[in-house]
């Protein structure tokens, strides 16, 4: 398909809104992607989040006067007019009722990450999706970063062992960590892939490790202190051979790739994440949060079914 796609969004409370507008419309940018437009948006945002609703209002300022993208009152109206649809919005408890009314369009979806807060949620966003017929995936653009993607290659076979450390800030009284700390778990789910049996979180002041237990004796741990900008990286262990994980490229590299990933996707593509391994990230975050509320005891990771 040579004619440019429409997109549209779902939520102006994010940053990715003006960052994906740029790489596509922008033809001198450095980073252009080509093959797509944003055409329309719905602003959105979260009353009870300032993080959220405080961003709305310059986001969209922007989209329009820099990128020529109208706003509208209602998701359906935004659906009507988009080959595809990206639901952008920064908190993840609202992407459930968003794709409820994006999926009766039947039109394919992004959902940034998170795909939800809750397993719950995850299971009826996966149970809607197969009902409408509606393809959906959803990713942290970290997964598509040039240094990550290199120490994978070094290893020249599967992940036994990876830890992973980054940014990690809280977001007190919504869903925690989730809003952030889901980079780091995207990362190492695309090293380790599926089959975390059990998921233990230690907490002292502003340190935090997580250690996830595969099967087969592989582990996967992730390592930050909530007050401090570290770095994302880490090191993955092989059969026999090892590799550091380095930040290689900027964000515009990491989103030029995933918006690449995206389009082949909305053209009808295989998702660049597998449905049922992002169902599993939710668990692995779930049961974190439940370890951390016992002290770090070991926790199932349970996929609700809806």
């Amino acid at each position: 398909m040579s004619e440019s796609l429409k997109i549209g969004l779902v939520g102006l409370d994010s940053s990715h809104c003006v960052e994906y507008a740029r790489l596509w419309h922008a033809e001198s940018h450095p980073h252009h992607v080509t093959g797509a437009r944003i055409v329309a948006a719905f602003a959105g945002g979260s009353p009870d989040w300032p993080l959220s609703i405080s961003r709305v209002g310059g986001f969209q300022e922007q989209m329009k006067n820099e990128f020529g993208v109208p706003s509208y009152d209602s998701i359906e109206e935004v659906a009507a007019q988009s080959d595809a649809i990206m639901i952008l919005s920064v908190d993840g408890r609202v992407h459930l009722e968003q794709f409820k009314i994006v999926a009766k369009s039947g039109k394919p979806v992004y959902i940034d990450k998170p795909l939800s807060v809750t397993t719950a949620d995850a299971a009826s966003i996966l149970a809607l999706a197969e009902s409408t017929g509606t393809r959906f995936f959803s990713s942290s653009v970290w997964r598509y970063s040039r240094g990550f993607n290199k120490a994978m290659s070094t290893l020249g076979g599967s992940c036994h062992h990876a830890h992973l450390h980054g940014q990690w800030p809280l977001e007190a009284g919504l869903h925690g960590w989730l809003y952030y700390g889901i980079h780091q778990v995207e990362m190492l789910y695309a090293a380790m892939g599926q089959g975390c049996e059990r998921v233990s979180c230690a907490r002292e002041g502003e340190s935090e490790t997580i250690t996830g237990f595969w099967s087969n004796g592989r582990i996967g741990t992730i390592a930050t202190n909530h007050s401090e900008s570290r770095p994302f990286g880490g090191y993955f262990l092989g059969e026999g051979s090892s590799a550091l994980v380095e930040v290689l490229d900027t964000k515009y590299d990491r989103y030029h790739a995933f918006l690449d990933y995206a389009l082949d996707f909305f053209r009808g593509g295989e998702p660049p994440v597998p449905v049922n391994e992002t169902l599993e990230t939710i668990a692995f975050m779930e049961a974190a949060s439940q370890s951390a509320a016992q002290s770090g005891i070991p926790v199932k990771t349970i996929l609700k079914t809806s």
